[in-house]
């Protein structure tokens, strides 16, 4: 729908105080309005710094739980509290973009994870351990958790160009690794110099980034999209409205954008069964990356009798083959021809048929042997979801991006906060190889239906 005269007039107006308070300067948002190779190159490294720190502190829970004291249902517990907010707050994230700016949400989400790492580093300070503060803590994880994937892929859609977009996601999406292997390598070190000294430094952290987020959206408007100056500004806008409705093939995000629906994603979500496919993808694969990341540490002490570092350093081997697999599988979704449904569907036999021989193999597996399937794992389990992100706001449209991938993570997050209190339970019940073994079998099953439905399409 176009804008009446008023909205004109008070573009107009906004456009104009801008120029004259000065915020139309280069470090302003001007260069990120459309896509371009400037923008992402602005983009893109704070946007992973977001994730880098969401996920480490995220990641601290479960990397310091041995030496904490946290046993398997209180760890349960805590990730399912994380993910349950999470969910809910990801269904926020349409509002949340178009109240606050999609660097403004990203900026907030630091900012949770700030007075988290804050909160634990008080209590640690004060009794020289945690434990009260964990819940605490968790809820705002939450709260920064949700909201953090959808408001950088608002961003990021805005300035990418879509030929890009693949491989700019799956870098983005590195920032999970790098925060896990920062987390898992760096705070079970700290920690014996003093308890509050793990979670200071990830509180720093979040400070830089929340900072840098900030200084990015300056001089922004509270929406997702900058406001149009006149003239020749405005003509661009149009230009880049033409190129993504020709590059973004028309279905129910377009049909539910003419309707007026900009809450949130779920229509689009139920009229399309593409997008309804990748959804319960992502939740049976999202569940199976959340129990490795929350138990595997916790199994390596337990169950193989590895001591503190060395079971760290696995740890950190299988985050790390996830960062490479983020970046290969990115530039191989990428290449012409690829399809990005059968990449999913690889990926998840991959992840289900090395995790199953893993976790089943009687005692400890050989040093061999335990790198060479802890690479494929982490490779496999957690190099999959910048494609997943970057096709489903392929499927939404650049319009929709935040909203539609925003109510997929609702029911991914979801499933997060139901896996890991399930887990714990399997676990304690039937053992951790058990465990794992369930949300390992489902991911290679949906593997295989990803590919069956890619095979139907192109046949």
């Amino acid at each position: 729908m176009k804008p009446g005269p008023g909205a004109r007039a008070g573009a107009d107006g906004r456009a104009g105080r801008a120029g004259r308070d000065g915020r139309d300067a280069p470090d302003a948002l001007d260069d990120l309005h459309g896509p371009s190779d400037r923008a992402v190159a602005r983009a893109l490294p704070t946007l992973t710094a977001v994730q880098a720190v969401v996920a480490m502190g995220s990641f601290a829970l479960s990397v310091l739980a041995p030496q904490l004291g946290v046993d398997l249902g209180r760890l349960g517990g805590l990730g399912g509290l994380l993910f349950g907010v999470g969910a809910l707050a990801s269904l926020a994230s349409g509002r949340l973009i178009r109240w606050l700016g999609d660097l403004r949400l990203a900026a907030l989400c630091t900012g949770c994870v700030l007075l988290a790492m804050a909160g634990l580093a008080a209590e640690a300070m004060a009794t020289g351990g945690v434990g009260a503060m964990l819940w605490p803590a968790a809820l705002l994880l939450g709260l920064a958790f949700g909201p953090e994937t959808p408001a950088s892929a608002s961003v990021l859609m805005r300035v990418t160009p879509p030929a890009r977009r693949p491989w700019v996601f799956s870098i983005r999406q590195t920032g999970n690794q790098i925060g896990a292997m920062a987390g898992s390598l760096g705070l079970p070190a700290l920690l014996p110099l003093h308890a509050a000294a793990p979670f200071a430094l990830v509180a720093l952290l979040a400070a830089a980034v929340a900072l840098a987020c900030l200084r990015l959206a300056r001089g922004a408007g509270p929406g997702t999209r900058p406001v149009a100056a006149p003239g020749p500004t405005a003509a661009a806008d149009v230009d880049a409205a033409a190129d993504a409705a020709t590059t973004t093939p028309p279905g129910p995000a377009t049909a539910a954008t003419r309707s007026g629906d900009h809450a949130s994603g779920l229509r689009e979500l139920a009229a399309s069964p593409a997008l309804r496919l990748l959804t319960l993808t992502m939740v049976v694969f999202m569940a199976n990356q959340v129990c490795l990341n929350l138990f595997v540490m916790s199994h390596a002490v337990r169950h193989w009798r590895l001591d503190v570092p060395a079971a760290a350093g696995w740890v950190a081997l299988m985050q790390g083959a996830g960062l490479a697999g983020r970046l290969l599988w990115g530039r191989v979704a990428q290449r012409p021809g690829v399809s990005t449904r059968r990449l999913l569907g690889g990926l998840g036999l991959l992840t289900g048929g090395s995790g199953l021989l893993l976790f089943l193999w009687p005692a400890t597996p050989p040093a061999a042997a335990l790198a060479l399937l802890i690479a494929l794992l982490g490779l496999s389990a957690s190099g999959w979801n910048g494609v997943m992100v970057a096709e489903l706001a392929r499927l939404a449209g650049p319009a929709r991006a935040g909203a539609v991938t925003g109510a997929a993570l609702l029911f991914g997050y979801a499933g997060l906060a139901l896996a890991p209190p399930g887990f714990a339970v399997l676990g304690g019940a039937l053992g951790t190889a058990t465990a794992f073994a369930l949300p390992l079998a489902a991911t290679a099953a949906l593997g295989a239906r990803l590919l069956w439905a890619a095979d139907r399409r192109t046949a």
